[in-house]
């Protein structure tokens, strides 16, 4: 399905490629923006048209799998030699590669006579591979396309970004995100579910494809987090809580689910709840046992 949104984004993005192109320059771009909101869906929509028949043979990618290894999914320098196949589940496994082994593949000759690079999420790079990336950022061959995605500027190289046209995509408007339930979910939707979607995607369509994945192997889910909004600030019902926040965990979509308490949260003028919350989110950042962070959140919210 076709990004939508981020229009201006878009054409920023166009006309840099075009003025590169026709100067013969090296193209760089880091696309910065919040997950789910359609980043790498647009880049891949971008490379599948500018690489035609050889997609497959000329597009490197640097996938980030770190919500499916439960931990950061760190990019070194060289490609591990332990881990160098991950398996995502039963039908799908990934070669895991390092930094120098996909530059050297970037320098080889290619069929369509251009080569691309993505780099889901640049800031997991280490700093050694950085470096060791940077060399490529200084000396890029001709019809080289170097393309990071990145949530935020903080653990990025500043080197990096000095190198890079950044270019900033933003959630969707309320607007686009009621086009985008429409086309996703069509007019004869029911208006609760539409809502309780738009409410837990925040403006990000990767959010609300997650879900809705979810709620075809499961059903109850969409009801297990409607019960979860409506309690989670009302006093007591502790265990009640604790266990649709684990069923979240389970699904992978906690991280969503909490960002959306804090916007009602903010929304409802409860800042102390709301800070409680991202309180939350940053102890599970910081490694922390989710356990003890989301009863954490429980127990001051009580």
């Amino acid at each position: 399905m076709q990004a939508i949104g981020n229009e201006k984004a878009k054409q920023q993005f166009r006309s840099y490629i075009s003025h590169n192109q026709s100067q013969q320059k090296p193209v760089f771009l880091i696309l910065i923006g919040p997950g789910g909101i359609g980043k790498t869906t647009f880049l891949r929509s971008f490379v599948e048209e500018l690489l035609g028949e050889q997609f497959k043979t000329d597009f490197l990618r640097l996938r980030d799998f770190s919500k499916e290894l439960g931990k950061l999914h760190s990019i070194q320098v060289e490609t591990p030699k332990e881990a160098k196949i991950i398996s995502i589940d039963e039908k799908t496994t990934y070669e895991n590669r390092g930094v120098r082994e996909l530059t050297n593949r970037l320098q080889q000759s290619s069929f369509s006579g251009k080569k691309v690079l993505l780099v889901e999420n640049i800031q997991r790079m280490t700093n050694a591979a950085m470096n060791a990336f940077l060399k490529t950022c200084e000396e890029p061959l001709p019809n080289r396309y170097l393309f990071a995605t990145a949530e935020h500027e903080s653990g990025i190289l500043p080197t990096i970004l000095s190198r890079a046209m950044v270019i900033r995509f933003a959630p969707l408007s309320d607007t686009e995100m009621q086009q985008y339930l429409i086309q996703v979910l069509g007019e004869s939707e029911s208006p609760e579910k539409t809502q309780l979607l738009a409410k837990i995607a925040l403006g990000r369509p990767g959010i609300l494809q997650t879900i809705l994945e979810k709620q075809a192997e499961k059903p109850e889910i969409l009801t297990e987090i409607s019960q979860l909004l409506k309690i989670i600030e009302h006093p007591g019902l502790l265990a009640s809580k604790m266990n649709l926040l684990k069923r979240m965990d389970e699904e992978g979509i906690l991280d969503a689910i909490l960002s959306a308490i804090i916007k009602i949260a903010i929304d409802a003028n409860k800042e102390q709840s709301a800070e409680v919350r991202i309180k939350v989110k940053q102890l599970i950042g910081a490694n922390v046992s989710k356990e003890n962070a989301l009863r954490y959140g429980i127990l001051s919210n009580v």
